[in-house]
């Protein structure tokens, strides 16, 4: 699994695996000074620059961490559906529950470089190139929480599932997985051979958590999870203990075979984040976003409290309803791409946060990544070119000031959530920008517990989320967001030619040229408009003072069992 769906507001500290919102090397803060591991006081300013490859994670070995003790955080929107792998459960929220009950079986660098992690996985060899294949050997005290081991049929259950070769299931994304022609048993149950069809690199894109048997069940599969996180079903340092539609509770796992976990207890809140801020104000949760510079100051004079900032993962952007009216015209499209000064957007969102952004030009790699290129240069904030679009197609400015045509307005609905004053003033930012192209544009404010409803039902036209990656492969899955027959491409805009050349771009086993590839696939689609990348930012997030291997660091992933209070 790799992109999941954010909180806009709340993408510049999303906390599902490492992902966060991109922040690029070009990207220049007020301040020269270093930034410690641990982060820096509240209050601090300004605030310092982070350093790529660096770790603001207040890194701490497991000898230096207390046992015991409960971290509990904030979380926008409690999970509806549970289920990682389907495309209903592709959000940050899930991710934040399976990144501590759920197998994975890659660690990462913070600079990116895949490791086993042992836990779970012995190794991963690619055995053969013709036909490309990989054998898995899993961890024989590895064991799902019902005490049945995990073995060779996690591998083929995820395969069979998120293969996209029948439409029993809905998975979030099928790429790697539609390339494989078999999953078969090893010498020994825990061994998987992994045979591809067409090859597929990098294979450690794949396989990065497994799926339960019982998710064969296709109904299962799609109802099985809703409203339920089927604890029995999970496997990592935590379970779920309880759970409501306002709060979640994973502890201990008695039945762990790992380090046994430093802390007792993870609690997420679900809580706007204005709520959130004041619960943090007030010692009653132990680490909240930071998104904006209200955010900063509110905390400022609090005692004990470290701000913690680095480059982040994810991009915020605009994503276009498949159902919309005005914009299934693709000329309409650009035209509200046009229209939208991603600067000034940018502005708005680090106002007073001593950082400053450039435009988004990829969704699948950051600036700070030796491997991004600007896949939208042919995007320049221009009013007058989005208007000249809409006229050279018959529409006619109206008294009121918009565009008309045949009795239809130029109208659209924005979907914005929550409390946040940063989300309210994007939206009054977008609507006046819009206006002056003669585009209508309808904000619809709703709480933030409505974010996956509205994700998954397309009930909207334009909506602001931000997409989080949890590896450094983003270019090798790129086709879940911009395939014409991807689940995950919420516009369902794209077409055969962006597809042949993103499933092309997997198939070449050097890396130089299959990015290189994968960047120009992803210009392609881009100029459709089916998403607009609006802006990168830091991953920032203020934790009491003493939280150990929590907080940004690159692709890095502390250990669930390994996350504590420092002694």
């Amino acid at each position: 699994m790799n992109f999941r769906k954010t909180l806009a507001t709340a993408c510049a500290v999303s906390l599902v695996f490492l992902a966060g919102c991109g922040g690029g090397s070009d990207q220049q803060s007020a301040s020269t000074k270093a930034q410690p591991a641990s982060g820096v006081p509240a209050g601090t300013s300004p605030l310092p620059m982070p350093k790529v490859g660096h770790r603001y994670d207040n890194p701490q070995k497991r000898s230096d961490v207390k046992n015991g003790g409960t971290l509990t955080l904030p979380t926008g929107d409690m999970p509806a559906n549970f289920n990682g792998f389907s495309v209903d459960g592709a959000y940050a929220s899930v991710g934040d529950i399976d990144k501590w009950t759920m197998p994975h079986l890659w660690s990462f660098t913070v600079g990116g470089k895949p490791s086993p992690n042992t836990d779970f996985l012995q190794s991963a060899k690619l055995v053969d190139t013709s036909p490309e294949t990989v054998k898995y050997t899993l961890n024989p005290r590895a064991h799902w929480n019902n005490g049945d081991p995990i073995t060779w049929k996690a591998f083929k259950t995820t395969w069979l599932t998120q293969s996209g070769k029948t439409k029993k299931y809905n998975p979030q994304s099928t790429d790697g997985y539609k390339n494989i022609k078999s999953v078969t048993k090893g010498k020994t149950p825990n061994i998987a051979v992994v045979t591809f069809d067409k090859p597929f690199y990098p294979y450690q894109a794949i396989f990065q958590t497994l799926e339960n048997p019982k998710n064969l069940d296709p109904t299962f599969y799609k109802k099985g999870w809703v409203d339920d996180p089927r604890s029995a079903l999970r496997a990592g340092p935590f379970t779920v203990q309880s759970h409501s539609k306002s709060q979640i509770t994973l502890v201990r796992n008695k039945s762990w075979w790992g380090d046994k976990p430093k802390l007792d207890k993870v609690v997420y809140r679900q809580m706007e984040d204005q709520a959130a801020i004041n619960a943090f104000q007030n010692g009653e949760i132990d680490a909240t976003e930071i998104s904006d510079a209200d955010n900063l100051g509110q905390i400022a004079d609090i005692d004990n409290v470290m701000i913690r900032r680095g480059f982040g993962t994810a991009v915020t952007l605009y994503t276009i309803g498949q159902d919309s009216e005005l914009f299934k015209l693709k000329y309409a499209r650009r035209a509200f791409a046009f229209s939208t000064d991603r600067t000034k957007l940018a502005k708005i969102s680090f106002q007073g946060m001593d950082w400053k952004a450039k435009p988004a030009g990829s969704l699948v790699m950051y600036p700070w990544m030796p491997t991004y290129e600007n896949n939208m240069k042919w995007l320049r904030h221009d009013t007058a070119k989005a208007k000249k679009l809409m006229k050279s197609h018959g529409w006619q400015i109206g008294d009121d000031g918009y565009f008309h045509k045949g009795g239809q307005v130029a109208e659209f609905t924005y979907v914005t959530f929550g409390d946040s004053p940063k989300s309210s003033a994007l939206a009054r930012a977008q609507q006046a920008m819009s206006k002056k192209a003669g585009l209508k544009m309808i904000i619809d404010n709703r709480p933030s517990s409505d974010f996956s409803k509205t994700a998954n039902s397309g009930s909207f036209d334009i909506l602001t989320m931000g997409w989080s990656v949890s590896d450094p492969y983003g270019y090798a899955t790129s086709c879940q967001l911009y395939c014409s027959t991807s689940a995950g491409n919420d516009s369902k805009i794209g077409n055969a030619t962006i597809d042949a050349m993103m499933h092309k771009s997997t198939t070449i086993p050097n890396a130089k040229k299959s990015i290189r590839l994968a960047n120009k696939a992803e210009a392609r689609a881009l100029r459709e408009v089916g998403r607009l990348p609006l802006y990168a930012s830091p991953k920032t997030v203020a934790v009491e003072k003493g939280l150990a291997n929590y907080g940004p660091a690159g692709w890095k992933t502390a250990k669930p069992q390994d996350i504590g209070w420092a002694k």
